[in-house]
């Protein structure tokens, strides 16, 4: 007898595809839920600050508090940290420079930017995010941590910006000739699409109305 079938269907998790984007009215329903849920403070600016600067989950949790610099709006990405194993600058918006002042405070003394809550030594376990955002309800079909860079990545280039700035700013290589001879890092446009996509994702949640336009740089 298959012992998966004395489970109640709730524990059975469905293998799903890798291609799940939020649409706009998800974004609003998914800031909305999370401010609106009992999870600690920190999970919510963590999983805002996801949203906002398409980083890596991984990434922000091993963030350290000596690589932020909220005067040049700079976060520093280091090597060990980057899953290209190449140095990688996350150009802050307004609003994640905010998120982060929000964090400090609430990390203590701690270097670490997410600190553990057992121990100011050791930042957030690995599961953690995924099992805070696992423990809300959300009105919309399931996704996970990794879609909130797809679908950053799926908006802005629908948007018109360009896929080798979209790309630099998700820390992804690019393969091929392309690859091996394109050493641009795109500061200026970077920093630029980052906050015109805070900008977005604002209006998003305050149910501002939002320009649908393609603002991107051809």
């Amino acid at each position: 007898m298959n012992p998966a079938l004395a489970l109640p269907m709730r524990f059975i998790t469905k293998a799903r595809s890798r291609t799940r984007t939020l649409s706009p009215d998800e974004i609003r329903a998914y800031l909305n839920s999370l401010y609106k849920s009992n999870i600690r403070r920190q999970f919510k600016l963590a999983l805002h600050l996801i949203l906002l600067t398409l980083v890596r989950k991984s990434e922000l949790l091993f963030a350290k508090w000596v690589d932020v610099d909220l005067v040049t709006g700079e976060w520093q990405i280091p090597t060990e940290n980057s899953k290209t194993g190449r140095p990688h600058v996350v150009y802050l918006s307004r609003q994640a420079a905010q998120l982060f002042r929000e964090l400090k405070p609430l990390a203590g003394d701690s270097a670490w930017v997410l600190p553990s809550r057992s121990s100011q030594l050791k930042p957030f376990a690995h599961n953690a995010l995924n099992q805070a955002l696992g423990s809300m309800t959300f009105p919309m079909d399931p996704f996970t941590i990794h879609d909130l860079r797809r679908t950053g990545s799926t908006l802005l280039h629908e948007k018109g910006f360009r896929s080798d700035v979209v790309e630099k700013s998700l820390n992804h290589t690019t393969g091929g000739v392309r690859g091996v001879y394109n050493k641009a890092e795109y500061c200026d446009q970077r920093r630029a699409m980052l906050q015109f996509w805070a900008d977005y994702v604002e209006a998003l949640a305050s149910e501002r109305k939002v320009l649908m336009g393609r603002f991107g740089v051809a």
